[in-house]
């Protein structure tokens, strides 16, 4: 194929056409108007494709096909053929959607879901906190670093309970968080990354080492109703991916965590282990 730039093929593409319909529709674009054979030379491809794809893009609307002797075929203006197809994808996906939400209303629930899935860039990562927070339908416990705020800041969420701990050293971030969370059920406080970076008691002697790989910037541990985790490590550099998992120990394990992270940097600065029901004296 000559002079059609592979990236305008690309483009047509993820628009939903074959290469060769982009090749083709371009070719007609370029030369106003043609016959099959005028396409089939300048594009070096066989005849067969060529008239499927002078078929294929007449049936979409793309291409005009005049009544002569021999046919002759005009492209309609790049404007509306890019109109036409944004419009065929909108309807697509309205479709796609309408139906993969009534499927996710019928989610079956299995007894494994205890695999750790791995979410990778900020746009994914965006749309699952963002999915998580709408979802919440009883309570949300979320640490994370600031770089994540601005995946927050426009959520609606329910009448939850929310615990909301953000690790930054900007002072006038916390009222307004509280601004747009507000409610009783709402408990938001910012930790500056210095406090975050302090040992608690039990820190073994490792923790300068420790201390000095943490990206506490990168700091993400959210529970959403008991069910489900999302989690950054502060060990993260670079690229962050993002670990989700609805497995139950690990969202127990990170709950308990979380509830001492909270004791420990809200409740007074004190790191101490909550009662526990069952060593309770008769």
């Amino acid at each position: 194929m000559r002079t059609i730039p592979a990236s305008l093929v690309k483009a047509l593409n993820n628009l939903g056409l074959s290469n060769y319909e982009a090749s083709v529709y371009a070719a007609l674009v370029l030369y106003d108007n043609a016959e099959a054979k005028e396409i089939i030379e300048f594009l070096e491809i066989s005849k067969p494709t060529v008239y499927e794809a002078l078929d294929h893009l007449e049936e979409m609307g793309l291409a005009v096909k005049r009544i002569t002797k021999p046919a002759r075929y005009s492209a309609i203006s790049p404007d509306m053929a890019i109109d036409l197809l944004m419009d065929k994808h909108q309807k697509a996906a309205d479709q796609a959607l309408e139906a993969l939400r009534a499927l996710e209303k019928e989610k079956v629930r299995t007894d494994k879901e205890d695999a750790l899935w791995t979410i990778y860039g900020d746009k994914n990562i965006e749309y699952k906190i963002r999915e998580l927070f709408g979802k919440a339908k009883q309570q949300i416990s979320c640490m994370i670093g600031e770089r994540y705020v601005p995946f927050i800041e426009n959520i609606k969420i329910r009448d939850v309970s929310l615990q909301l701990i953000v690790i930054s050293d900007n002072p006038e971030l916390e009222g307004r968080l509280k601004k747009l969370f507000p409610g009783e059920k709402t408990t938001i406080h910012v930790v500056s990354s210095e406090q975050f970076k302090v040992p608690p008691p039990f820190a073994p002697p490792e923790f300068e080492k420790i201390h000095d790989l943490m990206k506490v910037e990168n700091v993400l541990e959210l529970i959403v109703d008991d069910e489900e985790l999302l989690m950054v490590p502060p060990f993260i550099s670079g690229s962050v991916s993002v670990l989700n998992t609805r497995n139950k120990g690990s969202i127990l394990q990170m709950k308990m965590m979380s509830q001492l992270t909270q004791r420990r940097f809200i409740d007074g600065g004190e790191f101490t282990f909550p009662p526990h029901p069952v060593y309770k004296k008769q």
